[in-house]
């Protein structure tokens, strides 16, 4: 894990003074867009509970009827057919840390039908901006605690969550496996449906383009969270961003000498990956700012430039936003002022 460390700025944190700012509101769909809307049943396939009913002693058996049924990252085509693949999984299902993590996993989503009620209701205002895409099949597993791999993530067309991953920030085996706290903080059942848009479909959107400045990065972090917003347009910010409370209400205190901050210092501008890094990596704090600042500032700040942006362009289509690429076009046309 990096290593972080702690630079003052007591000067500009408690000499400046903090202005009120004006609240946002998550994007409102058009009546056009509005009358598009469908219900929406979004696909739920578990199939970590298919692969652990498995009869081991008949392992390939069972693994090849499961071809078809789930893509092929999971299953693929004649996989049940390689005696050392076979073994290795074996090995997997039967292991006892995996077992009884399945076992965990199992006791705490026996039932996702809140999450599948959150997704279906997501869709349908994702559809509404996004009437060319379609609603993916949601796939669960255990992933065997790897927090350096995406916790949720796309496939084809699925969805794939790994529920070993949201157990709880107190599940007792994250610290064990060397999880940082600030990522088990958000191990939680209610960032299941929020990351599932933050940290995948966005990425459908959002073209494939060198990030070459810290306001690049901003602007890119940014969109993703405005997306986010504008399919769960009831939660809070902190909720869609993942910050607690106390964090949150740090970035509502010093947005403006924050923001001051990056431009004094040109932040926005540096190809420095350093700079980069301390503006949108998932950090425990700003390590510009102290440990009282909440991580992904850079992210922050970007989606705050989206949401004026937007707000001051509401001819433009969520489809036209994010093919646009010019970041300083967007933060000068966005009339940002915090």
């Amino acid at each position: 894990m990096k290593r972080f460390f702690l630079i003052t700025l007591s000067a500009l944190l408690l000499l400046t003074g903090c202005h009120k700012k004006e609240k946002v509101a998550a994007p409102k769909l058009t009546k056009e867009q509005s009358a598009k809307i469908k219900d929406v049943n979004v696909t739920v396939k578990r199939y970590e509970k298919d692969l652990f009913s498995l009869d081991v002693n008949h392992l390939a058996d069972g693994v090849a009827k499961l071809y078809g049924k789930y893509p092929e990252n999971f299953v693929a085509k004649d996989c049940w057919k390689n005696e050392q693949m076979m073994a290795g999984l074996k090995g997997y299902i039967t292991d006892p840390t995996i077992k009884k993590l399945y076992k965990d996993t199992e006791a705490k989503y026996a039932d996702l039908s809140d999450i599948k009620k959150e997704l279906d209701e997501a869709f349908k205002i994702y559809l509404a901006h996004f009437p060319n895409d379609s609603v993916p099949t949601v796939v669960t597993y255990v992933s065997g605690m790897n927090f350096e791999w995406p916790s949720v993530f796309t496939y084809d067309n699925n969805l794939i969550i790994a529920l070993d991953m949201y157990l709880g920030k107190d599940y007792k085996n994250y610290a064990a496996a060397g999880m940082p706290k600030f990522v088990s903080e958000r191990c939680e059942r209610r960032f299941i449906a929020t990351d599932c848009f933050t940290r995948a479909m966005a990425y459908k959107h959002l073209p494939e383009k060198t990030l070459i400045s810290g306001l690049d990065n901003m602007i890119y972090e940014g969109k993703k969270l405005f997306l986010t917003q504008t399919v769960f347009p009831n939660k809070k910010e902190q909720e869609i961003i993942g910050y607690s409370d106390a964090k949150y209400e740090w970035t509502q205190k010093y947005q403006s000498q924050v923001w001051q901050y990056f431009v004094e210092k040109n932040m926005l501008y540096s190809k420095d990956e350093d700079v980069i890094r301390r503006l949108v990596d998932e950090t425990p704090f700003t390590r510009d700012f102290g440990n009282n600042s909440p991580g992904r500032l850079g992210a922050y700040i970007g989606w705050q430039i989206v949401k004026s942006y937007m707000k001051n362009h509401p001819e433009t289509t969520m489809e036209e936003f994010f093919k646009m690429t010019d970041s300083q076009k967007i933060l000068n046309d966005s009339y940002y002022k915090p």
